[in-house]
């Protein structure tokens, strides 16, 4: 029991590590809007926005997680929690100017101290996820959000399997971008992140993750992070 208590203490720090990094690079614009990405399947971001999310409610009110992972959604895994109705049925139904803490597929999730986090899960399977991430409903139902969240956190397909990643993050304030230590391949990263970057995201740092313990004091866990990356030349576009 100790152990474990360890390493779940020892995992905590790091997110509040990374939630420290996202509070102090808000010097000149506020980030509200944070989408996690990775180039492919399997490289650990959805467990990552999970906690990231988690991490932000045991400080502030007000946090929202999205599954916008349409084509493998995971967060309602994660969490153990029902995806009977979530994203794709809400936006179904949106209408400027309703809250959205009014729908049925906004659900909270309580931790040991802290905040309720509120969750959104994928929802129902639809056979046009590209479409639904890049319509203007979506666009409107995020604008909504903004208005009734503090912090946003939308755990997104993976950039190299489907261009459903774009269209998000043109409209988020950054992109965590998530790699795999072990087996994500450099080049690919790369050509992903200056994707992204070229259509109108803004990479504002990345986590590396899977990170192989340099000994038993880590108990295990290989989450580390990268912070501050670069933005060539480029300044976030004003909401």
């Amino acid at each position: 029991m100790v152990r474990k208590k360890r390493n779940q203490f020892d995992v905590d720090e790091i997110y509040r590590g990374l939630r420290t990094n996202i509070e102090f690079s808000q010097m000149d614009d506020a980030i509200q809007v944070i989408n996690v990405v990775s180039t492919i399947p399997n490289e650990g971001k959805s467990t990552i926005a999970c906690n990231l999310a988690r991490i932000m409610a045991a400080k502030y009110k007000n946090v929202l997680l999205i599954d916008c992972d349409l084509r493998n959604a995971s967060v309602h895994k994660t969490l153990q929690i029902s995806n009977r109705s979530g994203l794709t049925n809400i936006i179904s139904e949106f209408r400027e100017g309703v809250s959205i803490h009014s729908f049925e597929g906004v659900q909270d999730v309580q931790y040991d101290g802290g905040y309720p986090l509120s969750v959104i899960t994928a929802g129902h399977r639809v056979p046009n996820p590209s479409e639904v991430l890049g319509s203007k409903r979506l666009a409107k139902f995020l604008n909504q959000a903004r208005q009734e969240f503090g912090y946003i956190i939308i755990d997104c397909p993976p950039v190299a399997v489907a261009s459903d990643a774009i269209p998000l993050c043109n409209v988020s304030d950054g992109v965590l971008y998530v790699v795999d230590a072990k087996s994500s391949d450099k080049r690919k990263v790369k050509a992903a992140i200056n994707d992204v970057e070229r259509n109108g995201g803004h990479v504002m740092g990345v986590v590396l993750n899977k990170v192989e313990s340099a000994s038993d004091s880590n108990y295990g866990y290989g989450y580390g992070y990268g912070y501050g990356g670069e933005d060539n030349g480029k300044k976030k576009k004003k909401k």
